[in-house]
């Protein structure tokens, strides 16, 4: 070892490495350890420690949201605020419905008043949005709509709102939501398109015109609906609105939906009849009627009422 130039104390044998402690159970009270009521971090009973430096973190997190408005109530608070700003219906003097008036629709099976709820998005090639039929009555920004030609060569020459006649309803930009024009829409039913609850049509508001967001407003009584198409359609009276692309009826119903604004109900578009028979065969072998023409009578949840600052339909 010497002629190796290595010392005797280079070859003993190194001492064994110290063991690391072993760790600690984190140690917990019956009653935290069965989900009851655990002491406060003051008794130093159980994990008192890290009880107090979850006390600390959450007070922190709890402070640094209330500074940045990030709370879930003064989020809602603020929501709230931006949906339910007052808004003003038009007035129609001479009782018939003009293009560009801004107006309410009430269903007369619901007894709500079409709604967006814009913090509701749906999953479509444009942004869109939830509607629905809410029990509040007062004109607001979420619950007002503007009557909107969609041809001005329609063969008809003054700004009167017709029956038959094609509208859009748009939804006026508010909010951080809803940064412009959006058009209640809807679209045949499928595997990724349908109303939430009933399965029925999905109707909602669509950020950019098309031929799926075109209506019309038909009369609510199928014997004179005929008669009355290219008539004035009058405020505050009864109507059916109809989807011209599907030939479906805007329908409400009382099926609870819930949202940030409450229990409302679902809108959606299905064609509500009696099932009672109206002899229409026979009519046709006698050539009274075509088959094209309706006669069952429309169900209530396909009725609905125009309002106006001086026409509230009730």
């Amino acid at each position: 070892l010497k002629l190796c130039g290595i010392s005797a104390a280079s070859t003993r044998p190194l001492p064994d490495l110290q063991e690391p402690p072993p760790l600690v159970a984190m140690q917990f009270t019956p009653q935290q350890l069965t989900g009851g009521p655990r002491f406060h971090h003051r008794t130093k009973i159980g994990n008192w420690s890290e009880d107090q430096e979850l006390e600390e973190i959450r007070i922190k997190d709890y402070l640094a949201k209330k500074e940045s408005g990030q709370l879930f109530v003064t989020a809602k608070q603020r929501q709230l605020e931006e949906a339910l700003v007052p808004e003003r219906l038009s007035e129609t003097p001479d009782g018939v419905l003009r293009f560009g008036q801004t107006v309410m629709l009430l269903s007369q099976q619901s007894k709500g008043y079409l709604s967006i709820n814009p913090y509701d998005q749906v999953a479509k090639d444009y942004p869109a949005f939830m509607l629905t039929t809410s029990l509040n009555d007062q004109p607001a920004v979420r619950n007002s709509f503007i009557i909107e030609r969609c041809d001005e060569n329609d063969g008809f020459d003054d700004d009167v709102v017709h029956y038959a006649q094609l509208f859009r309803v748009v939804m006026a930009p508010f909010g951080s939501k809803l940064q412009g024009p959006t058009y209640m829409h809807s679209e045949m039913v499928t595997a990724l398109a349908a109303a939430k609850f009933s399965r029925h049509q999905e109707v909602t508001a669509l950020a950019a015109p098309s031929g799926e967001t075109k209506w019309q407003f038909l009369y609510p009584d199928v014997r004179l609906r005929l008669e009355m198409e290219g008539e004035p359609v009058p405020a505050g009276s009864p109507l059916a609105v109809r989807h011209v692309q599907t030939g479906s009826f805007l329908a409400s119903d009382e099926i609870p939906y819930a949202n940030i604004f409450g229990s409302e109900m679902e809108v959606h578009c299905f064609a509500y009849q009696s099932l009672n028979k109206t002899q229409n065969l026979v009519g046709e072998k006698k050539g009274d009627i075509t088959g094209d023409v309706p006669l069952r009578r429309q169900g209530l949840p396909n009725v609905w009422t125009v309002r106006t600052a001086t026409h509230d339909g009730e």
